[in-house]
């Protein structure tokens, strides 16, 4: 229970009720406080959080807002307190599991100096706390982009799956013991039969890992009835009926497993942070990384102590936000990565961790909420521009909607909800509705970082809409607000300038090299901007070329950022017809471009016959450059596209398999990481 001087807290959440020390467990101020932060109340949170500096699980409340916070501004400083508050909880779980304590109080029982022995409930959640924490300070850490800091964010990655292995377990048997079948993934049998440990074919596996399960959480068609939008899945298609539980903490829900066919798997999500931090900002891991010991979770310990059934079930949804996004992080990884992390001891498995979130998010936890956010983040975002579904970019609209009017009544007026929603809503076609929800999310929203991030997507909007003055203004605006993408829209306003002859921003071209020099060396980033930069001319040569050779660099980035199946149909239709219109190669800014667009555009509008015909004539024309030129990822984009539709037809599946093979005779080109999963990917699957 989080204690204070005070009786009461005269924070009045939105329901009327207040908070009363005395009675208000601190797992429930914990979730007021993120449920603040959430919807736009971050002092009111702030607040909140301060007042109860002992508890750990306020502290770990507070932290998650604070590493949201610095995340989202990506400021040195912030960091570094994010990276320190971290630290503090990850040291306070040392200190209070720690197996000195343990072996005093064993040897010469409680003193009046000690604290309480710790129930078997504080127990099990310091332990979920200590593996949040190291996965947050391992993203800090990670995100320095040194190699020292890969491998120490790697170390701790693997300390945090140890204990998220063992408290998952743990609280899985209590909960099938003490409340009944959990329908989550199986933690006794073997993670052998998962992809990616098949992609790697290594022997090195973890001690106990988690099977494959070939449903994501969700049901294919989902009903309109709130009470029945989502089903987790179990070892087989029987219902289980959790009502008679439904006192317990959750709500009323029924579960079973259904195939969720359009995910598809084996997804990378390439490095494409591009930051600036001082070396030696940070600090190095501390002398508080270290393993804590699992004694006092042992057998005849979990036996002796009692522990309520809400409780178990409030632990269960905590263990699973932390287990299941692990999960899904380390699943999105690229082959090569994959490798070491199976190396370092552990694994993942994607299916898995969304059914863990989709747990998690009917939690009274303070995570649930992060886990609804984390599942909008990967099917409004992750899935569509890593061409998860392909060009069903729709695949996950379906289920974000559900998410979003589930929590309608407690975050309707959220920014994040609202940005998530106006990601829906592009995803769907919906220009108007989207702009609508971004706007919105840029009033009410107190934080800067958001309201950039809003207006980025407003700008694509207007991009996707081809409207390029629009757009250009949009992009101006960004370049002069965004502290690390000023290049990147430098370029966008750039080339939506030329789309609609607007010479006086040209000179926006001669901007890109000196911003070009601000941006990371070595990232996918800044390579592509690089060679684009290279491929531009000077302001007089600019002026003589015809506005459709600026809008094929605006349809490349439409390509690239997997934005054409979002189009109107009527858009795409003059996209074909801008495209048709090219003649002469000097019209295009990389020989074979209108063709790749041309066949791309024809796949939106599902007609194939003419796809495969403009991608063979897009190859042919390219056929004598060299597979490591600058413009290589034309053909190699090219014959991927091509490929993937040959091999769906049996008459023409070899050559397309064929094609897929020889994909590895392009190298160093733009996007490669990315397209080298959709590659392997696609062979697994014929």
């Amino acid at each position: 229970m989080a204690t204070n001087s005070d009786n009461c807290d005269e924070t009045v959440p939105e329901d009327g009720s207040k908070l009363c020390d005395a009675d208000v467990p601190e797992w429930i101020l914990a979730r007021e406080g993120i449920k603040l932060i959430i919807n736009n109340k971050i002092d009111q949170a702030e607040k909140l959080f301060s007042k109860y500096p002992e508890s750990i699980v306020m502290l770990a409340g507070h932290s998650f807002a604070i590493m949201i916070d610095a995340l989202m501004s990506y400021e040195e400083e912030k960091l570094s307190v994010a990276l320190l508050s971290l630290r503090e909880i990850e040291r306070r779980c040392v200190t209070e599991s720690g197996w000195l304590k343990q072996v005093s109080q064993k040897l010469f029982g409680n003193t009046s100096e000690m604290k309480p022995v710790q129930s078997l409930a504080d127990q099990l959640e310091m332990q979920i706390i200590l593996a949040d924490s190291q996965v947050c300070i391992a993203i800090l850490i990670f995100l320095r982009q040194d190699i020292s800091g890969y491998f120490k964010s790697g170390w701790v990655l693997r300390k945090a799956w140890k204990v998220y292995q063992k408290v998952y377990k743990e609280i899985s048997n209590l909960y099938e013991k003490n409340v009944g079948n959990l329908n989550l993934p199986d933690t006794d049998q073997a993670f052998m039969s998962s992809n990616s440990l098949r992609e790697m074919q290594c022997s090195s596996v973890p001690d106990w890992e988690v099977p494959e399960s070939f449903s994501n959480g969700y049901t294919k068609l989902l009903p309109n009835s709130k009470s029945d939008q989502f089903r987790c899945p179990s070892n087989n298609n029987r219902t289980v009926d959790t009502s008679k539980n439904s006192d317990l903490g959750f709500p009323t829900k029924k579960y079973s497993l259904t195939s969720f066919s359009f995910l598809k798997k084996s997804m990378s999500v390439n490095s494409a942070l591009s930051n600036h931090t001082r070396e030696g900002s940070w600090r190095d891991s501390g002398p508080f990384s270290s393993f804590i010991p699992f004694s006092l979770l042992s057998k005849d310990n979990m036996e002796n102590q009692k522990i309520e059934k809400e409780v178990i079930i409030r632990l269960m949804g905590a263990v699973s936000f932390g287990y299941g996004l692990f999960q899904l992080g380390i699943s999105l990884l690229p082959p090569t990565l994959m490798r070491l992390i199976n190396i370092l001891g552990f694994a993942a498995d994607r299916q898995n961790g969304l059914a863990c979130l989709m747990y998690a998010r009917l939690g009274s936890d303070m995570r649930a909420p992060l886990a609804t956010l984390s599942l909008l983040w990967f099917h409004t975002i992750v899935r569509p521009f890593y061409a998860i579904d392909g060009t069903n970019v729709q695949a996950g609209a379906d289920v974000s909607t559900s998410l979003l009017n589930e929590s309608e009544e407690e975050f309707g007026q959220s920014s994040l909800f609202l940005f998530f929603r106006g990601r829906v809503c592009r995803l769907n076609s919906d220009t108007e509705g989207a702009l609508k929800n971004f706007q919105s999310s840029v009033e009410n929203s107190s934080q800067r970082e958001l309201k950039v991030l809003c207006m980025h997507e407003i700008g694509w909007c207007h991009l996707i809409e081809l409207d390029y003055c629009s757009a250009q203004n949009t992009f101006l605006y960004l370049k002069s607000s965004s502290r690390w993408s000023k290049a990147f829209y430098c370029y966008l306003a750039g080339i939506c300038a030329g789309s609609c002859d607007n010479f006086l921003q040209f000179c926006l071209i001669e901007d890109m090299a000196t911003l070009l020099k601000s941006l990371p060396k070595g990232t996918q980033l800044e390579e592509f901007l690089m060679k684009r930069n290279n491929c531009l001319i000077d302001l007089e040569t600019a002026k003589t070329k015809a506005t459709v050779f600026w809008k094929l660099l605006v349809f490349e980035m439409l390509y690239l950022w997997n934005a054409l199946p979002s189009c109107r149909m009527s858009v795409i239709d003059g996209i074909i017809r801008d495209c048709s219109e090219v003649s002469d190669p000097s019209q295009e800014p990389m020989r074979g471009l209108s063709s790749l667009i041309l066949g791309c555009s024809y796949c939106v509008q599902n007609q194939n016959d003419k796809a495969v015909e403009s991608f063979r004539i897009c190859l042919d024309v390219r056929k004598n450059l060299a597979p490591n030129c600058s413009d290589a990822h034309i053909s190699a984009f090219c014959q991927y596209e091509l490929a993937s539709l040959l091999v769906k037809n049996e008459e023409t599946r070899e050559e397309g398999k064929l094609l897929l093979q020889k994909m590895n005779q392009y190298t160093k080109y733009d996007f490669d990481q990315k397209l080298n999963v959709r590659v392997h990917s696609l062979l697994r699957q014929y």
